[in-house]
Parts: structure tokens; sequence; C-alpha cells
């Protein structure tokens, strides 16, 4: 597909059309990556802080690896202390 740049300002902008925007779950305000690489701009949702927690967990209890480090009777004297 075909697109102009625009002048924005000091910088310049490219209009995303509805459909692609639709698909790829952008919309007004939300925040992009962008990046420049082998001549070419890609624009890509930014990663979440917790991608890929929920798997790696579930990769651990797999393994016996989520064992609790600490016994539950510390639980009941921190509610003491309150």
């Amino acid at each position: 597909m075909l697109a102009k740049v625009s002048q924005v300002g000091t910088s310049v902008g490219v209009i995303i059309p509805r459909y692609i925007a639709t698909e790829g779950g952008f919309t007004k305000g939300s925040y992009v990556n962008i990046e420049f690489s082998n001549n070419q701009i890609i624009i890509s949702k930014p990663k979440t802080v917790r991608e890929g927690w929920a798997a790696a967990f579930a990769q651990y209890a797999k393994e016996g690896e989520d064992a609790t480090l600490l016994p539950d009777y510390l639980d009941s004297e921190a509610v003491e202390l309150m």
C-alpha cells in the first residue's frame, strides 16, 4: 500500500488506514514502538512489563520450582503483629 508522508510540526507522519489500525489493535492515544532496520520502518505494539510471565510461571510449576520458600506459619505471626 502506498501512503504519503506529511509534515506534522517539526516531524513527519504517515496516516495508518483504519482497517490496518483495527486489525493491529491500535487506537487513538495508544503507544507504539517505531524502529528503522534494513531500509524498513517497523511499527509494533510495545511489550508489556509482565509479558510472558504466565508462561514462565506455568513452566516453573511444571518443573516443581514453585515450592514455598517461607513456611506458612510466618504469615500468621505477621497477622498477630498487626
